[in-house]
């Protein structure tokens, strides 16, 4: 090739590197201008497209840099550094593009994110690790309780533990009662019915008790939750109940039902403040079966043990003067409304008990059991599958040529045909997706264009004599490239 023609490749050449920059500079503007991202993605698609355009330019200037025959070298070096700049550059869109909201680098990136959305990404991080720090809390509280528990004698007691043992179980029910309602205003939080500023107002009364609970003249703020007004949202994620239950369940006091103690409650309340002006009416009046009503001192049975259950307003009715009878209905809706409060609360347990064992996609998958393609009866002694080493991608740099070859065409659908096909990628081969064959370049193309290369090639013959053959004038178009 003559001076003159290699001169006016070469300037085409870099006209085309100009060309291809200019188009680089211009989608790489849209993709930081824009927001939305399935625009993004397109952009970058086209990112991609140009900077693999670049990148063959760039083999064919390093191939004239290598060349002796090219005196003046400074304008293909100065366009080699201009493509390997846009190349970096590509390289911190695609990685920008794939990092996730909340990885690492996501959280690195919380400066360039909506003052609104950093604020409330703000307050979900103070509530998580408040949590975390009061049930830090509350497991070196559980410990020293066992602690104490494991050390006192049978039949001494020393009032010294037992007044300790007392001040710390209240001390962990003190925290779970904080933790539920962390909890609550995180998920109010997330879901966008609760704002962060009115978080933020509550941040000094809570951080104050989680600093300053085990102080002896700590005092407690047992409102620092009211300003929220969380009343409907505790009764709708039943956080009210279960501390309700909590609490119960510490105390020795028998547990009476409450569908049926509020409404005595309620009646002795009436019978107390009504008895000097129903004196008269009470004599004719016949009196009630104690049977019927349970003591208050008593063990009640539950609702649908009892045959009161099942019709109690027409026999509690049909006893009472027509003075009381309205009374008497509004005890029965009372009781009713406290049954379906109950079946609701019960509801929402199990269903809270079932959304934590929702089966995961993994659940669909089939069992993975390896079935030989070819079964052959072998020794019970012989692996009855393929040793584990064989997944190794490190093994595959080990391998010649043929064996590659012989795995990529022979372990059809497989990881290890995956591993061969990348060894053999490192090894500057190329797959042929039209001739499913393997190619490589023997020296450099004598022509290169935007939509193919063409000059000397190394194949494998994989169907005819297993062997690699060479290739003139080959035209290697991009479009069949396996370039995954």
């Amino acid at each position: 090739m003559s001076m003159k023609k290699l001169q006016a490749e070469i300037d085409r050449v870099l006209k085309k590197v100009s060309e291809g920059v200019e188009t680089f500079d211009n989608i790489f503007d849209k993709i930081q201008s824009t927001s939305n991202s399935n625009q993004k993605e397109k952009y970058e698609q086209d990112l991609k497209k140009e900077i693999k355009k670049l990148q063959r330019l760039r083999d064919q200037i390093k191939t004239w840099l290598s060349s002796n025959d090219i005196k003046d070298k400074t304008a293909l070096m100065d366009n080699r550094k201009l493509i390997e700049t846009e190349m970096e550059r590509f390289k911190n869109v695609e990685r920008e593009m794939k990092t996730k909201a909340f990885s690492k680098e996501g959280l690195l990136q919380r400066e360039r994110m909506d003052p609104k959305e950093k604020e409330k990404a703000d307050a979900c991080d103070w509530i998580s690790n408040t949590v975390d720090e009061l049930s830090r809390q509350i497991e070196m509280a559980e410990a020293e309780v066992e602690t104490l528990q494991g050390t006192s004698r049978k039949g001494k007691k020393d009032h010294s533990k037992v007044e300790r043992t007392n001040e710390l179980e209240h001390f962990i029910e003190r925290d779970r009662w904080h933790i539920n309602r962390l909890e609550l205003i995180l998920r109010l939080l997330e879901n966008d019915q609760l704002s962060p500023d009115r978080v933020t107002a509550i941040q000094d009364d809570v951080q104050y008790y989680l600093e300053c609970n085990q102080e002896p003249d700590f005092e407690e703020d047992e409102l620092v939750y009211d300003d929220l007004n969380l009343e409907e949202e505790e009764e709708m994620y039943n956080v009210g109940t279960e501390d309700h239950f909590v609490a119960e369940a510490q105390s020795p006091r028998v547990v009476v039902p409450s569908a049926w103690a509020e409404p005595i409650k309620i009646a002795d309340q009436i019978k107390s403040t009504n008895e000097k002006s129903t004196a008269e009416k009470q004599k004719t009046v016949p009196e009630l079966p104690t049977t019927n009503l349970p003591n208050g001192n008593q063990i009640l049975p539950s609702p649908l043990d009892n045959p009161m259950s099942q019709h109690p307003g027409a026999e509690v009715e049909s006893r009472l003067p027509n003075s009381l009878a309205d009374l008497a209905s509004s005890f029965e809706a009372i009781k009713l409304k406290a049954s379906k409060n109950e079946d609701s609360q019960y509801a929402n347990r199990m269903l809270d008990a079932s959304l934590q064992f929702v089966p995961d996609l993994i659940d669909s998958e089939r069992p993975k059991v390896y079935q030989a393609q070819t079964p052959q009866l072998t020794p019970a002694y012989y692996p009855q599958q393929p040793l584990a080493i064989f997944d190794n991608p490190s093994l595959f740099e080990k391998f010649d040529m043929d064996a590659l070859f012989f795995i990529f065409y022979y372990q059809q659908g497989t990881y290890q045909q995956y591993l061969a096909a990348k060894e053999l990628k490192k090894q500057s081969w190329r797959f042929h997706k039209k001739y499913l064959t393997w190619f490589q370049r023997h020296e450099e193309p004598k022509t290169i264009t935007d939509e193919y290369e063409q000059g000397t090639y190394i194949y494998f013959d994989y169907e005819g004599a297993w062997c690699q053959r060479k290739k003139t004038e080959f035209r290697f178009e991009y479009r069949y490239l396996e370039d995954a």
